[in-house]
């Protein structure tokens, strides 16, 4: 065991030099922009993943689930790669957290807005050739359906409606304990 200047520090391992030593306060605030970073473009991510392959919720679930797990994933690979300190700490899970609920509270919004505005452009015309084209054929349609209809509605009127009540035995029949 390395020694040390201080008497207890023999006496407890866990005070020697095998613990990691804090890193600086500029390397802290770095790690944390990187973390937000990584954050916001995992909200990204999802936020993407939902829009293009749907939000049920099991899905939502799903997407859910492996959101974390790539988040927990970068903040590994974050902290072996390019952290100061080169392990993965509390701030770092913090700052990736923090990015997601920014993008989710800033830009996500807005971009399922611009999204859904886009696609509403882009389905213009088809709405238009639905409108036109088809809307007239299926009105011919269901005329049709509602001049053979009346011979349905007319064979159900002469059936007798059933008795709400279900009785199972007589009244004079029954017993009671």
């Amino acid at each position: 065991m390395p020694r040390t200047g201080s008497q207890t520090a023999a006496c407890w391992p866990a005070c020697s030099a095998e613990m990691a030593a804090a890193p600086a306060a500029a390397a802290v605030l770095s790690d944390l922009l990187w973390c937000l970073g990584l954050g916001c473009l995992l909200g990204m991510a999802r936020q993407i993943l939902g829009l293009v392959l749907g939000e049920g919720p099991v899905r939502c679930f799903c997407w859910d689930v492996l959101t974390f797990a790539a988040a927990a994933v970068l903040v590994c690979g974050f902290a072996a790669g390019v952290s100061a300190s080169g392990l993965a700490r509390w701030y770092m899970a913090a700052g990736v957290l923090a990015g997601v609920l920014a993008w989710y509270a800033t830009i996500g919004p807005a971009l399922s807005r611009l999204l859904r505005g886009l696609l509403r452009l882009l389905l213009w015309p088809l709405r238009m050739l639905e409108q036109r084209c088809l809307g007239p054929l299926r009105r011919v349609v269901i005329r049709r359906l509602r001049k053979k209809r009346p011979c349905l509605v007319q064979k159900k009127a002469g059936k007798k409606p059933k008795n709400g009540k279900n009785q199972l035995q007589k009244p004079s029949k029954i017993l009671y304990n």
